[in-house]
């Protein structure tokens, strides 16, 4: 996937119909990260709005206590849970049938903005709940013999990272209850993941998909795991996705 990290600012745009808000997940420290996000969604004229709660110094004890359980994640790992839980309350609250949640290392290919209005065509005609990924998450992609012309959407039994992913207002609703009964012991991806899957809610790819994370393909260093140098990360990155592509194609 050829990828534009920057862009020329153009003029504001709707976003596709159905899709009614962008949010960015982003801790305040990273400065290069929010000016790549920022140069990418000035670049395609997109609206969003930035998650700053819960940044590591700003985690109330109370609530760590309330929704975590056992000691196995990190400040980080807490950090990053607690802004995608706090980006599904927002949907929640604001009553959004749709909102494409990102982290804010992604790194949208130049099919970005085509596949949104063609994959949201698709999305209208889902049933609510449901879950769709449009990154390329663990390099997991849908086998070639079953890809169809013209088709951006592919039902799947699992999840991807949690970089890229549009979620549907029930799908909200589910999680946060099944978080406020269970509490968050797993980083936030697995723990959607599990959600999803307990509660049989629907997971669709987006194919090919359109969006990498930085924090693995080299330009960033994870903030979330301990990590490689940034060549060796780039270099295994562009590896498993060669490898993985041929396997599924």
């Amino acid at each position: 996937m050829s990828l534009s990290p920057t862009a020329t600012p153009v003029a504001p745009q709707a976003l596709p119909a159905g899709l009614d808000a962008i949010f960015v997940i982003h801790a305040t420290r990273f400065v290069e990260r929010r000016r790549l996000i920022e140069a990418q969604m000035a670049g395609l004229g997109l609206p969003y709005e930035f998650v700053l709660d819960f940044d590591i110094p700003a985690i109330p004890d109370d609530l760590r206590q309330r929704l975590f359980r056992g000691d196995k994640l990190s400040p980080a790992q807490q950090s990053c849970a607690l802004k995608h839980w706090q980006a599904h309350r927002l949907i929640l609250e604001r009553g959004l049938s749709r909102a494409l949640i990102l982290e804010d290392d992604v790194i949208f290919s130049p099919q970005f903005w085509p596949a949104l209005n063609g994959l949201m065509k698709e999305e209208l005609a889902l049933g609510d709940p449901h879950v769709t990924f449009l990154g390329c998450g663990g390099h997991y992609y849908v086998p070639h013999e079953q890809i169809r012309a013209g088709q951006w959407l592919y039902p799947r039994n699992q999840g991807k990272f949690a970089d890229s992913y549009i979620v549907s207002l029930a799908t909200v609703q589910r999680r946060l209850d099944w978080i406020e009964a269970n509490g968050i012991t797993l980083p936030i991806d697995h723990t959607f993941e599990h959600i999803d899957r307990t509660l049989a809610t629907p997971m669709f790819w987006l194919e090919p998909p359109v969006v990498e994370q930085g924090s693995h393909n080299g330009r960033f260093s994870s903030a979330l795991d301990k990590s490689h140098p940034l060549w060796f990360q780039a270099l295994q990155f562009r590896w498993k996705k060669l490898w993985r592509r041929r396997r599924h194609g």
